[in-house]
């Protein structure tokens, strides 16, 4: 037992920690593994002694590849990104129900319209709202920053990434600063062709990019 449990971590990322009375829990996700060998989501205590794994996706058309982490909404359901699955291959974005154990796929991304393989994880806002990126995808096949709403089910493309002039292919979360506004980097593109970090009000919709790696 104690090798699976090796096996799940190896492929794990960073636990999103929740409170259930005086118990500490951890929530996270794999890549690989779990019944289809297509990724899971799981939690375990602080000293990793009680694994559970609460839902293995079983194929690729509802999801695989889970990079990044959760992260829990203001209606106290968790939200994470994978980067291929669904009918196209190109990822989803979904709703996991800690309460019911109910796993919802809540957008297929698609590509040109709303971006493909997501390479990180979804931030809460202090708007409440759900802001991440995608690898790929977008008017330009570049990768997009985009906005969802728990609230309301509505996803916003925001931003697409065109290259020399601002980015290419971001790989990674958003940061949100004491400001209001969104921090990230991407892989590629700006001047260098060696990535660049930008920042966007989500406020505004301003995106600005601040520096280009060299």
């Amino acid at each position: 037992m104690k090798k699976n449990y090796s096996f799940l971590f190896l492929f794990g990322f960073l636990f999103l920690l929740s409170f259930s009375g005086n118990a500490q829990v951890f929530w996270g996700m794999t890549s690989t593994g779990g019944a289809s060998n297509f990724g899971t989501i799981f939690k375990t205590d602080t000293a990793s002694q009680n694994l559970v794994v609460k839902y293995s996706f079983p194929c690729t058309v509802p999801g695989a590849q889970a990079f990044g982490d959760l992260v829990e909404a203001a209606n106290g359901k968790y939200y994470g990104l994978s980067s291929s699955g669904q009918a196209l291959g190109f990822g989803i974005l979904f709703e996991y129900d800690p309460a019911t154990s109910a796993y919802t796929s809540k957008l297929d991304f698609d590509g040109a319209l709303t971006g493909a393989s997501p390479h990180g994880s979804l931030i809460r806002a202090a708007n409440n709202k759900l802001y991440g990126m995608t690898n790929q995808g977008g008017a330009n096949n570049l990768g997009v920053l985009f906005e969802f709403d728990p609230a309301s089910d509505i996803y916003i493309k925001k931003y697409d990434f065109s290259g020399a002039a601002d980015g290419s292919l971001p790989t990674g979360s958003l940061v949100q600063t004491s400001t209001g506004k969104l921090y990230g980097m991407t892989s590629a593109g700006g001047l260098h062709n060696a990535g660049v970090i930008f920042e966007y009000d989500p406020g505004t919709s301003i995106f600005t990019k601040k520096m280009d790696f060299d």
